[in-house]
């Protein structure tokens, strides 16, 4: 009995010894790190098309739930088209932008997109929070665990106080 405490003790030290990272850098599937990409084009207020890696990528952006204004069986919705334009002028053709994904989500959404906040290169502030900020969308409550939610619905709340866009252009509940 003792001699399998005494082995299941070392077994421990030598698992918690190499458990210890603090000097290397985590992998990027587990941290989230960026990628970097490029804009090929935006496809609305919260979806876009990213070259990385040499292949184009769909991408939405986490947490942000703009209207609608491209889906061919739904009707355009109130700010869609303005919510595009403030995304492509965010976001235009060519910006080196870094993808980063949350790993308390799914890489990827029910239609196979990857889901990331997205950074245009230099800049501190996520498009997803700006574009909520600005009014053009509100935060997408299905990714309730999203590192980035406190930041975005603090963005929400501010433009809704402020009656920026959608706010006071559109009809909205709650």
């Amino acid at each position: 009995m003792r001699r399998a405490l005494i082995t299941a003790a070392v077994v421990l030290l030598a698992v918690g010894a190499g458990c210890d990272t603090r000097d290397e850098p985590a992998p990027a599937a587990v941290a989230g790190a960026g990628e970097t990409a490029t804009v090929v084009r935006v496809v609305d207020g919260d979806t876009l098309i990213a070259r990385r890696a040499g292949a184009d990528e769909r991408v939405r952006m986490l947490g942000v739930d703009a209207p609608e204004s491209v889906t061919p069986d739904r009707p355009v919705e109130c700010y869609g088209p303005q919510a595009g334009r403030a995304a492509r002028r965010l976001l235009p053709r060519g910006a080196r932008i870094t993808l980063t994904t949350d790993p308390t989500q799914g890489r990827r959404d029910r239609y196979g997109r990857l889901l990331a906040e997205v950074t245009v290169a230099a800049q501190a502030t996520t498009v997803n929070e700006r574009l909520i900020a600005g009014g053009y969308a509100e935060v997408f409550r299905g990714d309730g665990r999203a590192r980035l939610l406190p930041r975005l619905r603090a963005a929400e709340s501010a433009a809704r106080e402020a009656g920026r866009g959608l706010w006071s252009a559109c009809r909205r509940s709650g």
